[in-house]
């Protein structure tokens, strides 16, 4: 094992930045535009169902319902590399911003494809929208990174997760009422006032990153900040490979159930309601509602305490119990539970990648991330989908689920003792100095 001095000059880490709490509340509202984007074909499940009735039989929606998912994720396989080395080439903010485009472009023709009943529009509008969201969360990470890192970094994940969960929350519950009372058409329109917030607080994000960069040239350096990591020399090492499983599966099916829970709810709570759909969507929202208020303080909890292997595996314990109980208990305290589980992970896992990843390779860090996810789900949906319309139920499909998150729990524990070998590197042990950078380069001379 040898210990690595990583030097982080101003021009990399802009921990000192005065406005930076300014900046980040602007750039925490980026994601909720993308998630109610991106949430809304769970919301109008039944919606969609009976819009595109006089095209595709039950059986047909079902099919293409589960392929708009294993399609987007497959191609996202692929794309956060791209992401990843625009992010590692032009940097952050170039990044962002193609990534929002992405999003309002394929908002546009994901409405044009149900304006004129065309499956291709609307698949294609779908990839686009997921191209565009997956990455987004990666990159504001990476950008927050160089102003949080030292204190913080748990906490504002936590934050930018929160503010996501809210565009999940949002489409959830007002989804299903515009289409009832308007119709779908309006209800999927509403995403476009919400992706053009994201693209204003995004520019804005923007703005306020380049006058860090001109205040740091303005000034001479005055201190340098130093982190001391015990970590091996590999870019990529083996722990991080870990996390990667432990993320993919645990992520991947969380979100599927996420995906497909307006139609699981239905079949095995509220078959016999009406208002199945809404209700399902209320269910969903606390889930969701639940999540984001929780990310944050887990985050402060895990800047203040560390642990982070301890919390992912209490997250995957949260996660496996929710499920199991979904089919057999009133489903309230499931979706607790799940939203419990989601919190913790999203607060623990995310902020570990930039303690094990170096900065120069943590776009291709958080490419690996997102690519594994859809790896999974690329698979889950479409399988979900399939198994449903042999079986007429989810039964067989959340069980399955439920067993992908027990993996979880295994691998928890194994990468706890990983991390305790590596002397908790999950946490980047962080010393600071006031030495110039002069002196910083004789010592290491």
């Amino acid at each position: 094992m040898n210990f690595i001095i990583v030097i982080n000059n101003l021009e990399m880490n802009k921990y000192n930045y005065q406005y930076r709490w300014n900046m980040l509340t602007f750039c925490i509202w980026i994601p909720m535009g993308n998630y109610y984007n991106y949430d809304i074909p769970t919301s109008l499940y039944n919606s969609f169902k009976s819009y595109l009735s006089p095209i595709l039989s039950d059986n047909q929606f079902e099919f293409y319902y589960g392929l708009l998912f294993s399609l987007t994720s497959f191609v996202n396989i692929f794309t956060p590399f791209i992401s990843g080395k625009l992010r590692d080439q032009y940097g952050n903010r170039i990044a962002l911003f193609v990534l929002l485009f992405l999003v309002s472009l394929g908002q546009f023709i994901f409405i044009q494809g149900f304006i004129h009943y065309n499956l291709y529009y609307i698949i294609i509008g779908r990839i686009l929208i997921s191209i565009g969201i997956e990455p987004c969360g990666a990159i504001q990470t990476s950008l927050l990174s160089q102003y949080f890192k030292f204190d913080h970094i748990a906490l504002v994940v936590g934050l930018c997760e929160l503010f996501a969960s809210f565009g999940t929350i949002s489409v959830m519950y007002f989804a299903p009422k515009l289409a009832a009372q308007y119709n779908l058409i309006f209800a999927i329109q509403s995403g476009s006032f919400a992706i053009a917030m994201s693209v204003v607080c995004c520019i804005i994000t923007i703005v306020y990153d380049i006058n860090a960069e001109y205040v740091q040239q303005e000034n001479s350096i005055q201190n340098v900040e130093i982190s001391k990591q015990i970590i091996k020399q590999e870019n990529f090492p083996f722990i991080y490979w870990m996390i990667i499983i432990y993320n993919m599966l645990l992520f991947g099916s969380l979100l599927t159930f996420s995906n497909f829970s307006v139609g699981i709810l239905t079949e095995r709570w509220y078959t016999d309601n009406e208002s199945a759909e809404e209700m399902a969507g209320k269910m969903m929202a606390i889930m969701w509602g639940i999540s984001s208020f929780l990310t944050p303080v887990f985050g402060f909890l895990i800047d203040k305490y560390k642990n982070r292997s301890i919390f992912n595996i209490c997250a995957s314990c949260l996660g496996f119990l929710g499920l199991v109980q979904l089919w057999y208990y009133a489903p309230f305290l499931a979706i607790n539970l799940l939203g419990i589980s989601y919190a913790i992970m999203c607060a623990s896992v995310w902020s570990s990648i930039v303690y094990i990843i170096d900065e120069t390779n943590l776009g291709t860090g958080y490419a690996y991330l997102l690519s594994s996810c859809n790896f999974l789900l690329s698979i889950l949906p479409l399988s979900i989908s399939l198994i449903k319309i042999r079986t007429a139920s989810f039964f067989i499909s959340v069980m399955m689920l439920a067993i992908l998150i027990f993996i979880t729990v295994l691998l928890g524990i194994y990468i706890y003792f990983l991390d305790n070998q590596e002397n908790n590197i999950l946490d980047g042990k962080i010393l600071t100095t006031n030495k110039s950078y002069e002196q910083l380069e004789q010592d290491e001379i």
